[in-house]
C-alpha cells in the first residue's frame, strides 16, 4: 500500500502543486481546504504524514497540531508562509516533526515527507505486534535508572515495563544524547542529528525538547537530572 499523506491548505494552487508532486513520488494524497474538511477526512482514513498550513481561514495550524499530536504518532509537517524563527520553534514545541517554508521546491518537500515517513513509519511498524514484542525480549540498546531504550523498535519502557510516550523529535533527541553518552553536545550538533542534516540552530526549540524529555523521563534516584545542562555549551547525558 502507498503511504497516505493528508494536505491541509486553503490555497488551491498549493494543494494542486503538493498533490501532483507527492503523487509522482508514490504517495496516496488526500487534500483538504479547511479545518472542518481535514478533520472529517482524518476521522475516516489512516494517515501516515500530515501536511498542515499554519495560516488558515477557519482555524490555526498550531492549534490543530497541538490537538492532533496526542492522538497519533504519524508524521506532522507544518507549512508556513513566513521564514519566522518563532513559528519554527512553536511548531517543534507542539510536536511537529518538521516545517517547510513557502515558497518551497517540490522535490525538497517530497524529500522532507519521505524522511518523516521513514522515521514515524518504522516506529508504527515496530509497535504493531510480533517483531516488536520479540525485540523487547532482547537486551535493550540502552538502559539507565530503570528505563530501557530499544532503538530499532523506537520504544522507551519505564521500570514497570510501561511505554513512555515520546514524540518523534523527543525520541530522536534521546537517541542522540545516548549515542554520545558522557559527552557534551552543542545545540547545533543536536539539531543536526535529530533532523538528519545541518539546520539553523533554534536554541529555544532544543531547550523545549529537553524540558519535555526531562518531564517524561523523571530521575528518581539522584539529585538533578541525567540530562545535564552545560551552560554556554549544550547538554550531556550523564546516567
Amino acid at each position: 500500500m502507498k503511504p497516505v499523506v493528508l494536505v491541509l491548505d486553503d490555497e488551491p494552487g498549493i494543494r494542486t502543486l503538493l498533490k501532483t508532486a507527492l503523487d509522482e513520488a508514490g504517495y496516496d494524497v488526500l487534500t483538504a481546504a479547511s479545518v472542518r474538511e481535514f478533520e472529517e477526512i482524518a476521522a475516516k482514513r489512516h494517515v501516515d504524514v500530515y501536511l498542515v498550513d499554519v495560516g488558515l481561514p477557519d482555524g490555526n495550524g498550531f492549534s490543530l497540531v497541538r490537538d492532533l499530536r496526542p492522538k497519533t504518532d504519524s508524521g506532522i509537517i507544518l507549512l508556513t508562509g513566513r521564514d519566522n524563527e518563532t513559528d519554527h520553534v512553536v511548531g517543534l514545541e507542539l510536536g511537529a516533526d518538521d516545517y517547510v517554508t513557502k515558497p518551497f521546491r517540490p522535490r525538497e518537500l517530497c524529500a522532507r515527507v519521505g524522511a518523516v515517513y521513514r522515521r514515524t513509519g518504522r516506529a508504527r511498524a515496530a509497535g504493531n505486534g510480533g517483531a516488536a514484542e520479540d525485540d523487547l525480549m532482547a537486551t535493550p540498546d540502552h538502559s539507565f535508572e530503570g528505563y530501557s531504550v530499544y532503538l530499532s523498535a523506537r520504544r522507551v519502557l519505564d521500570e514497570n515495563r510501561n511505554d513512555v510516550d515520546l514524540t518523534t523529535a523527543e525520541f530522536e533527541l534521546l537517541a542522540a544524547l545516548l549515542r554520545s553518552r558522557g559527552q557534551v553536545l552543542s545545540r547545533d550538533q543536536i539539531m543536526a542529528q535529530i533532523k538528519g542534516r545541518e539546520w539553523e540552530s533554534y536554541d529555544r526549540a532544543i531547550d523545549g525538547l529537553v524540558s519535555r524529555l526531562r518531564r517524561k523521563l523523571p530521575a528518581h534516584d539522584r539529585p538533578g537530572h541525567f540530562i545535564r545542562t552545560v551552560h554556554g555549551v549544550g547538554y550531556s547525558f550523564t546516567a
